[in-house]
């Protein structure tokens, strides 16, 4: 089994939010390769969801952010209903995430990460944690600090964590 985490920056070209669209054709060909993919596993956390609505809010043209935000709340019941191409990862943000988020704040905002992308890493630590039997886990992101985080997990851990 293979995990992508769905970041922002993904989810924004799939909806085609102008002047955050730049890689909508390739974006859109990777989504059709991962589908057809049955080992793949999608995953879409809560803070890629609020930053992309937050996007949405803010396209200045005020009937395209309707139509953008009509394909939105298309795809968040899509999701809730499982006929997305991604599954909704429940489990996000308790206390000790949130005071794990705190410790490095200041570090992150001082290189321009925001709280958003450190909830998305918080997604891909629990999700590797707690989900058995994972082949390779990744952020899907065009932000270099987040698609660096990519790992194989051994078949050895894989076996024994069963």
């Amino acid at each position: 089994m293979h995990v992508s985490i769905i970041d922002t920056s993904i989810l924004c070209n799939i909806i085609n939010i102008p002047h955050m669209n730049q890689n909508h054709q390739e974006i859109i060909a990777e989504l059709t390769s991962l589908q057809q993919d049955r080992q793949q596993i999608l995953i879409l956390p809560l803070a890629t969801i609020i930053e992309t609505g937050n996007h949405i809010a803010h396209i200045a043209d005020g009937n395209l952010r309707r139509e953008r935000a009509l394909v939105m709340a298309e795809l968040i019941k899509r999701t809730v209903n499982d006929q997305a191409p991604w599954t909704y990862f429940g489990q996000e943000l308790e206390r000790e995430d949130l005071l794990e988020i705190s410790s490095a704040v200041v570090e992150y905002a001082v290189m321009e990460i925001g709280i958003g992308d450190l909830s998305i890493v918080q997604v891909y630590k629990k999700y590797k944690d707690t989900v058995p039997a994972i082949g390779s886990i990744r952020i899907w992101s065009l932000d270099n600090h987040l698609k660096s985080y990519y790992e194989e997990i051994p078949s050895i851990r894989r076996r024994r964590d069963r």
